[in-house]
């Protein structure tokens, strides 16, 4: 009888679908890379928050109810994990950052296409690991992945390789793992309105250095960007590292560098 049972019970097993658990979309996007139609996701939040937020009950139950809780390492992301983890101290929690080569104080990562190789690992791993059954499916989605990092890398290094872009103004350390990968010297500048005083030098490092370029970030204020790239006559880039089209965003960033 029991025997019977399991014979019934096994293809409930083998095609239900795993809940896992995201900080932001972007982790989603990668998670789904490796897992594509063998999960169910959710998400903490809609878009990335630097702050951690208080969760009603209700929500920490329903989200802690996951399987896996991926997640890119960062401070609030822990802050997450350990609430979700004392109303479920099963859950399990996975740092999908885990062996990235990390600049000190810099978490941003991804902005690098290689680091997703060893972030694709650490997914791929954890799946296999939790859902063995379906290795071959994983492996297959795994491969795609790293060609598709590959191929991104490749391209953003070839259009780069054509062009002049060595130094960029930035307001923040969002890309320094992009430009370290691609030898790019950053350059960062506050985010305030330009002293009369400060132009004239500022006019000199920019020419000296041929910069071209201010990286920002969306939601900064227009107003600082502005008040920089009029004075010093260089165009400004907004780019959005959290935005969840990884590949687009990054082929995309390196058109606009390039141009």
């Amino acid at each position: 009888m029991l025997k019977i049972f399991f014979i019934l019970l096994l293809p409930l097993l083998l095609f239900s679908k795993m809940q896992v658990l995201t900080y932001f979309p972007l982790e989603t996007h990668f998670i789904n890379k490796i897992a594509i139609n063998e999960i169910k996701s959710r998400e903490i939040s809609s878009r990335y928050i630097e702050t951690f937020t208080e969760l009603p009950p209700s929500e920490i139950s329903r989200l802690s109810n996951s399987k896996i809780f991926f997640h890119f390492g960062l401070d609030v992301e822990k802050k997450y994990a350990q609430v979700l983890l004392e109303k479920n101290p099963n859950l399990i929690v996975v740092d999908i950052s885990s062996n990235v080569n990390k600049i000190e104080n810099n978490p941003y990562f991804w902005t690098d296409p290689l680091t997703l190789r060893v972030v694709a690992k650490n997914i791929y791993d954890t799946f296999v690991k939790y859902d063995k059954y379906k290795e071959s499916y994983y492996r297959e989605n795994y491969e795609k992945f790293l060609d598709e990092i590959d191929q991104t890398f490749l391209k953003i290094k070839q259009k780069l390789n054509s062009c002049d872009v060595q130094h960029i103004y930035v307001f923040d350390s969002y890309w320094d793992y992009f430009a370290k990968r691609f030898g790019i010297v950053t350059i960062y500048r506050e985010k305030r309105y330009l002293n009369i005083s400060e132009v004239p030098k500022l006019i000199e490092l920019t020419e000296n250095k041929n910069i071209k370029k201010l990286l920002f970030s969306k939601g900064d204020n227009r107003e600082y960007t502005l008040s920089l790239t009029k004075n010093l006559n260089i165009s400004a880039i907004e780019d959005d590292i959290f935005n969840n089209t990884w590949q687009l965003n990054l082929l995309d960033l390196t058109q606009k560098l390039s141009n």
